[in-house]
């Protein structure tokens, strides 16, 4: 005899675990990316002109992997002037469109509401606070599509393609080291790591000279005596 199919609420509850379990992940993912925003040193990061435009540093890349190579390294060390250069495509974009602009200001204000709120309660439903979060941004991401696709789109185009075209051209640079940023060498993340070994060594140096010196020096007591005798 077949098993009878699963109910309704036994597909509700699959569901909700889901989503609790994709909400969860989605908040770490959240989180670290926060960590690295605050951790990061961005007008520190700003790189001249002359790292950025020079001819000579600008070549095909001879095979797939070294397009994800440059990718990853030039993403690294250019990402305050990328950062930069999509702020403002982003603004004029925004600000050349009644419709994005007026879209995007009724946004804020739904923004600034829902943050004071501790939870939205929808019928029988309560969102808590990373629910709420996330239902904001999937409700927002629809409001712009449906009022101001075409700015977005146009937004992502001028932003995206030249930012990609210049990772992959240019030849990844050496990053210059900076311990207040994370801006460390993708090749080589132990670099920070290895810099404190000699420290530890001419502390463990420091330490045995100190107690050669303490043997080799006679105490009060010995002095003393040796007066005597």
């Amino acid at each position: 005899m077949a098993a009878p199919p699963p109910s309704f609420e036994k597909h509700k509850a699959l569901a909700i675990e889901y989503m609790k379990r994709r909400i969860g992940e989605g908040n770490e993912l959240v989180a670290v990316l926060g960590h690295h925003i605050r951790k990061r040193d961005w007008i520190g990061n700003v790189r001249s002109p002359d790292q950025c435009f020079v001819p000579a540093n600008f070549r095909l890349p001879p095979h797939s992997a070294e397009v994800k190579h440059r990718l990853f390294r030039n993403l690294q060390y250019f990402l305050s002037n990328y950062l930069m250069y999509g702020l403002i495509v982003l603004f004029y974009g925004i600000f050349r469109s009644a419709v994005a602009l007026i879209c995007v200001l009724c946004l804020c204000i739904m923004w600034y509401y829902v943050i004071q709120l501790k939870h939205i309660k929808i019928g029988d439903v309560i969102l808590a606070e990373a629910y709420k979060l996330w239902a904001m941004a999937v409700l927002s991401l629809i409001v712009l599509l449906l009022c101001a696709g075409n700015v977005l789109l146009w937004i992502l185009t001028f932003s995206m393609v030249p930012i990609l075209l210049h990772a992959s051209l240019h030849i990844p640079m050496a990053p210059m080291m900076n311990k207040k940023d994370d801006d460390l060498d993708p090749e080589n993340p132990q670099v920070e790591e290895e810099e404190k070994v000699p420290e530890k060594s001419e502390v463990g140096a420091s330490a045995r000279r100190s107690s050669v010196r303490d043997r080799e020096e006679p105490k009060d007591g010995e002095r003393k005596d040796a007066r005597l005798g």
